[in-house]
């Protein structure tokens, strides 16, 4: 899939077609989602913990963990029937709503309100389409979603590498 603006796939003069964009988002994150599972050894559902003060999730493979760095999205709350990003949540660390802010700023540049909106009304599908369009303007190895109780949250994965003994994370 390509990294390009979409506005470089256009005729001049022409608006984007940010739905196909959107679904190419989509697409380009479940190739990678089906690939970087493989290269770390975890295509089994492995054990995993998150720590969103230090942005890390950590993969416990058959042979060794790998460590991620991630970004939190944003969440969804099916009691409440919407997704918010991370950026508008004060519960959530400062770092990930940094970390969204050229998916906001590219939001605004185009006036994308999916981008820009704090809560949208919804549900997973939303959200996952938000998560991906963040993951491709962040150019994310993949994305990964964990679901606790009412809430889900939604990350995408900037870094991952193979954890050597002094890397390894407490449980």
């Amino acid at each position: 899939m390509s990294e390009t603006h979409p506005a470089d796939n256009t005729a001049p003069g022409s608006a984007p077609d940010w739905a196909a964009w959107s679904r190419e988002a989509v697409e380009t994150m479940m190739q990678r989602n089906a690939e970087w599972p493989r290269q770390f050894g975890l295509q089994d559902s492995p054990a995993y913990r998150w720590d969103l003060d230090s942005a890390t999730l950590v993969l416990e493979g058959p042979l060794h963990e790998v460590v991620a760095t991630v970004c939190l999205v944003g969440t969804t709350s099916d009691s409440e029937g919407s997704f918010l990003w991370s950026w508008a949540n004060e519960a959530i660390p400062r770092q990930h709503g940094e970390a969204l802010q050229a998916v906001h700023d590219f939001g605004r540049e185009n006036h994308l309100s999916l981008l820009t909106t704090p809560r949208i009304q919804g549900g997973r599908p939303e959200a996952t389409e938000c998560l991906c369009i963040a993951g491709r303007l962040q150019r994310a190895l993949g994305t990964f979603i964990d679901k606790r109780g009412d809430v889900t949250l939604y990350f995408t994965i900037l870094h991952l590498q193979v954890a050597t003994g002094e890397e390894q994370l407490p449980n």
